[in-house]
């Protein structure tokens, strides 16, 4: 279980000395560093993820935005799909052993085409830890709500994370130490009784990045994965989205 750690001045600085420890001796590996660069997200960027052999899929865009507070270091994660709209919107917390999930909103749209926003219970918020020691660890990450399509019934997604193994990455033409993650998922749909969905996939994270790389397999014939391409300000996306749709228009008028 993470424990809640208040961040002052001294903790802050205890807590940036840890960082520079990548190995100790009784075989825990320090990975903090393969997760988000929190000061580099103070103003937020736009992770820009393209599907990896299948043209079909649309580029997935997570807008990630770091806080230093009072209060304690936050990272919020928003979920965009191609037309912009959110679908996710998350907030974890640094505590002294990882990131914890303190509160998950997603969207659905309502009857008149609205976007409402659907919370979910925290019900264990492991979302990364900072030290792991073999791949018999596991971080359990478990939520559950009830969708605005179907209000009488509960679903829970449990996702257990287990540290694999170390490799490299190559991103902008740079060479990065990386680690893996196996991720087994089980989704519960609980209405006049409990339908139970596993998926199995594995998630990349490279020094100084985040996350990079993931994938799922939902069936045997069904899987499919992401890898970053690049990052921007979100001004940029917003840019990428007015202009496209500005040549929708043009390509309806000549039709």
């Amino acid at each position: 279980m993470f424990r809640s750690l208040n961040i002052d001045n001294t903790l802050y600085r205890f807590f940036l000395l840890l960082a520079l420890t990548s190995c100790r001796g009784d075989g825990v590996k320090d990975i903090r560093n393969h997760y988000f660069p929190l000061r580099e997200l103070k103003e937020g960027l736009v992770y820009e993820y393209q599907p990896v052999g299948n043209d079909s899929l649309t580029p997935a865009y997570w807008y990630y935005r770091s806080f230093f507070t009072e209060d304690g270091i936050f990272l919020t994660k928003t979920y965009y799909e191609y037309e912009l709209v959110p679908l996710q919107l998350s907030r974890e917390e640094v505590v002294s052993n990882g990131m914890l999930l303190a509160s998950l909103n997603l969207y659905e749209t309502d009857s008149t085409r609205r976007q409402q926003k659907v919370p979910a219970e925290v019900l264990s918020g492991s979302a990364f830890p900072f030290q792991v020691r073999d791949s018999t660890g596991v971080f359990l990450y478990k939520v559950r709500w009830q969708p605005l399509s179907d209000p009488e019934a509960t679903i829970t997604l449990i996702k257990n994370r287990r540290y694999v193994k170390d490799t490299t990455v190559v991103y902008e033409g740079k060479t990065r130490d990386a680690v893996v993650f196996d991720i087994q998922e089980l989704v519960e749909h609980d209405k006049e009784g409990v339908f139970e969905y596993k998926y199995s996939g594995r998630e990349v994270y490279a020094e100084g990045i985040g996350l990079f790389y993931y994938a799922k397999k939902v069936a045997d014939d069904l899987e499919w994965a992401y890898r970053l391409e690049k990052r921007y300000p979100m001004s940029q996306l917003e840019e990428q989205y007015n202009t496209r749709i500005l040549q929708q228009i043009d390509d309806d008028k000549k039709q």
